[in-house]
């Protein structure tokens, strides 16, 4: 990766979790009326995300010291992509659906 590109990337990526958080929080009654359910089991989501991120950053953590930031990153990018495209088409709020 150019350097050039390096510190602002990091940058933007260290503030994703803000970003999440801000935009994630406006749509939460959006989210209880397109799914039925009650303002905690929203606010849920939120809550659980925090929890993953938490735990990846152990995770990713140790991962990047094995293989390198690189892949770490891009892996972890693909799995965040993929799972938010899948939530995209969700009929309902349980992961069973």
């Amino acid at each position: 990766m150019p350097r050039t590109i390096g510190l602002p990337l990091a940058s933007v990526l260290a503030m994703f979790p803000q970003i999440v958080e801000a935009v994630y929080s406006t749509a939460l009654p959006d989210i209880q009326h397109r799914f039925a359910v009650s303002a905690t089991n929203a606010s849920q989501t939120l809550s659980l995300f925090f929890v993953a991120f938490a735990v990846g950053i152990v995770f990713w953590g140790q991962l990047s010291d094995r293989t390198g930031r690189r892949p770490a990153m891009l892996m972890g990018l693909l799995i965040f992509g993929t799972a938010a495209a899948w939530i995209a088409w969700a009929r309902c709020i349980s992961a069973a659906c």
